[in-house]
């Protein structure tokens, strides 16, 4: 199967999926150092820069799987510094998302234990109305 991608030659007009696919099959056919070669001279000689190949999704494949910087001019720098921000918000709010669970299951724990505490010793659950009914007062006063 890898063959057959390799033989096809992506152009300018491809899209990055097409690259990344035939890098990947480039690299599992030649190894890392001869396919980084390879796709440079192609995607050189392809003019493929300029393309709309060239995106984030792309570059960020090429970097991770072998080491290969192709500019993406300033506007695909500042695509892939809006990609970043993206990215970090997104975690951002998974991580929140989280903590607002944990946050969750400790309130609505201590509600349940709270509830059970009163249930099971209804005199105690006076007093403690009555202390919270009066800001404590009812506390200070001694019983008989």
């Amino acid at each position: 199967m890898s063959r057959e991608i390799i033989r096809t030659l992506p152009t300018a007009s491809s899209n990055d999926l097409v690259w990344m696919a035939w890098y990947d099959a480039l690299k599992k056919q030649f190894g890392k150092k001869k396919a980084n070669g390879l796709f440079t001279s192609a995607w050189d000689s392809q003019l493929a820069t300029g393309g709309d190949a060239n995106t984030s999704t792309l570059r960020q494949h090429l970097n991770k799987e072998g080491g290969i910087d192709i500019s993406g001019g300033f506007w695909g720098e500042v695509k892939d510094k809006t990609f970043d921000v993206g990215n970090f918000l997104g975690d951002y709010l998974v991580m929140g998302k989280y903590l607002g669970i944990g946050l969750g299951v400790i309130v609505v724990g201590g509600l349940g234990l709270l509830v059970y505490n009163l249930a099971k010793d209804p005199e105690k659950a006076v007093r403690i109305g009555s202390a919270i009914a009066t800001r404590g007062m009812s506390e200070g006063i001694p019983k008989k």
